[in-house]
This record gives structure tokens, C-alpha cells and sequence, in this order.
């Protein structure tokens, strides 16, 4: 079907600053189809905006988004619904410091936080450049971190399998910052279907990731109900920000706190860019590979 209003999908919507980008948009009169693991979250989520904007049309879908084939389905089943997307909303993330595997053998950090994003703005790319309209071109949005100011190196060949977790300042940072080199790296490609992207650093967010996690430093932990914003404003300026950049068709921004700034400069790097687009396109084909092997055995 073709929605009468704008559509946005978002993913890890049912907490933290999701949830709140979610009720903002809602709020604003977008459709929004929302992507995550949880049923029954999910199913709370759409009884309260439906409550509440009646005449708006809410749906949700659910995926493990660490599992490609997984993002696969979900995304037939958005396209299958939906004609015109003009938001995609890369919002579900990872943050720990045990090692996680993905289904596809792939540490959680770089699955959900970089391969994630990638794939399903790939599969979901018609739809976004159906959604870009004269007076509006359609959006996505990758979110970054502040922790990617901390990353001076980056081994591209070590980003599926790290040594080690680290917490906030291993390997969540590096898949962040993968997430924002290639985003960076995709803007041109994705003009080319009038598709904008925007990289946003939401800023210190007062979430359950941030305030109980054993990824986040203890000094951190210690500071956070002194520095960190509620998920409500951070939510509200960064959607603002990312509208602003949408009306004035500026594509690449890193916004951060809400303000464009320079992007980190180890992101920056057109030969890391590069590999990690190769690194992610590599991933894409062999899982998909994998997949249409195991179809044809069934």
C-alpha cells in the first residue's frame, strides 16, 4: 500500500531515545513502521500511538536485526506493505563487554551497530527513493556515538572478530565508527536515487544502555546523572536537526547534540572507507549465498 502521509521506519523503537524519536514523529503525523525483537514491547508501543493518533497509521515488525537473514524477511515484508518510505531510522544498537556472536558468526557489535544499518538501507533502497517526493527527498538516518572521538586506529580486517570486547571504547566504538565512514562513503551513491543520509550523535542520553550496562566505563556511570539529557530532548533536537538538513537537501551531515559538526576524522579515511564498504558488501554476498542454499535443501 501507499500511505497518504510520510512513512518512517525505525528500528529499536521501544526504549531510550527510540522510543521517543518515535513518539515525536507520531506526534508530527508520520506513519511509522517499527522494527524490533521484542513482541510484546512492540505491541505495547502501537497500543499507545494508536491511542493517542488514531487517525495515523502504526505497524510493527519483528526481527533479530544481529541476523541477516532476518533483516532479509523483515525488509520484504516492510517493502510488501509499503511503496514509499521517506525516513529509515537506523536506531537499534549494541553496547557490552562480552562477546557476542551473531547467527552468521559475526561479533554483535559490528553486526547490529554497522552490518545492520547497511543491509537494510540496501534492501529497503527502492522504497526510500520511491518516498522522495519534489518538495521533500527521502532520509536515512545512521547513529553514531561520541565514542568514535576515541578511535585512532581501525583494523577493518579485525571488525568481524575482534580479540577483544572492551566495553564502550572497544568494539562498540570501532562498529560506530565503521557505521560513519561508510555512511559517509554511501552519500553520493544514494543521491543518485534522491536518497539523503545523515550520520547523528545523539550526545550523553539518559537510557537504560547508559545507565546500568557493563559496557559503560564507571566514571561514566558515576557522571551520567549530571551530564546525560533525557531521551525527550535529545530525541526532539535530533529530529529537528535532521529535518533541517532534509529542507535544505544536505546530505552527509554529522550532526551532533543536534548541531552539524566535523565528522571524526579517522571516518573521514577513503581507503578505510572503502574497505569497509568491501567488508560489508563481502558480508552481504555470502550470507546471501548461505541463504539461497539452505532454501533450496528445503
Amino acid at each position: 500500500m501507499t500511505s497518504t502521509t510520510k512513512t518512517a521506519v525505525l528500528t529499536g523503537s521501544t526504549g531510550g531515545i527510540g522510543q521517543e524519536i518515535a513518539r515525536f514523529l507520531a506526534k508530527q503525523g508520520w506513519d511509522l513502521a517499527l522494527v524490533n525483537r521484542s513482541q510484546e514491547k512492540t505491541d505495547l508501543q502501537l497500543e499507545e500511538l494508536r491511542r493517542v493518533y488514531p487517525s495515523q497509521e502504526f505497524a510493527g515488525f519483528i526481527a533479530n536485526l544481529m541476523d541477516t537473514s532476518d533483516i532479509n524477511r523483515v525488509a520484504v515484508e516492510i517493502g510488501s506493505r509499503y511503496t514509499e518510505i521517506a525516513a529509515l531510522y537506523n536506531i537499534a544498537g549494541l553496547l557490552t563487554n562480552k562477546r557476542v556472536m551473531s547467527p552468521q558468526d559475526v561479533e554483535g557489535h559490528f553486526a547490529l551497530n554497522a552490518l545492520a544499518p547497511y543491509v537494510l538501507t540496501q534492501l529497503l533502497c527502492k522504497q526510500l527513493s520511491a518516498g522522495s517526493k519534489g518538495f521533500r527527498k527521502s532520509v536515512v538516518v545512521n547513529f553514531s556515538s561520541s565514542a568514535v572521538n576515541g578511535v585512532k586506529e581501525l583494523d577493518v580486517a579485525t571488525l568481524t572478530n575482534p580479540e577483544s570486547i572492551g566495553g564502550l571504547m572497544g568494539a562498540y566504538a570501532k562498529s560506530k565508527a565503521a557505521l560513519t565512514a561508510v555512511s559517509h562513503l554511501m552519500k553520493e551513491e544514494l543521491l543518485e536515487d534522491n536518497i539523503l543520509i545523515e550520520v547523528v550523535d545523539p550526545g550523553p542520553t539518559k537510557t537504560s544502555m547508559t545507565s546500568s550496562n557493563d559496557g559503560m566505563p564507571w566514571f561514566l556511570l558515576l557522571l551520567s546523572p549530571l551530564i546525560f539529557k533525557s531521551a525527550k530532548f535529545q530525541a526532539q533536537r535530533l529530529v529537528d536537526a535532521v529535518e533541517s538538513a532534509v529542507g535544505e537537501e544536505k546530505s552527509g551531515l554529522f550532526i551532533s547534540e543536534g548541531k552539524r559538526k566535523a565528522y571524526p576524522s579517522i571516518t573521514l579515511n577513503k581507503y578505510i572507507q572503502t574497505k569497509i564498504k568491501s567488508l560489508l558488501d563481502t558480508q552481504i554476498q555470502q550470507f546471501a549465498v548461505e541463504d539461497t542454499q539452505i532454501d533450496f535443501v528445503d
